[in-house]
């Protein structure tokens, strides 16, 4: 009896005796070589999965990456009192405008009194860091301390650079 090349399955010609281990050989060896192309792909399977999890948190890394900016921007409007803005982070920089909506151009009293910027070394009594956001205070009556970030019932423009 012949056997095939590559697998070594029985090949019968016309005047072999067909015995059933031949047989029975034939179909162990054709069930273990499927078992394993079965494996094979399962496990392809498996890395191809595992693959596209790795790329999909990378896009999303990437998209979040992508998305976020580094700096926020806000509002609010003063009380007169001090007051606490959180960003969920301590800036780096902060510009906080309380210039009115005009069509005229604001005056320098306006200028000087409701806009600043701070890196947070300098108007620490006006304007002060904490790990949160920043604080404004009241201006203090007494002393003129401008600018007012606190002036009640303006509304005040922030933008916070993380």
């Amino acid at each position: 009896m012949n056997h095939t090349k590559n697998y070594g399955l029985p090949q019968w010609e016309l005047n072999d005796l067909i015995r059933m281990e031949d047989f029975n050989r034939a179909m162990t060896s054709i069930e273990s070589g499927l078992d394993s192309n079965a494996a094979a792909a399962n496990e392809a399977k498996a890395d191809a999965a595992s693959a596209k999890i790795v790329a999909n948190t990378a896009k999303t890394t990437a998209d979040t990456a992508l998305a976020a900016k580094p700096y926020v921007v806000g509002s609010y409007t003063g009380t007169g009192a001090e007051m606490t803005i959180n960003l969920g982070f301590r800036p780096s920089f902060v510009v906080v405008s309380g210039l009115k909506e005009t069509m005229a151009t604001n005056t320098t009293t306006d200028f000087d009194r409701y806009f600043g910027m701070s890196a947070g070394n300098i108007m620490t009594h006006r304007l002060a860091f904490t790990d949160k956001g920043f604080v404004v205070f009241p201006s203090n009556l007494l002393n003129y301390y401008y600018p007012d970030y606190t002036d009640k019932g303006r509304r005040y423009d922030y933008i916070a650079f993380k």
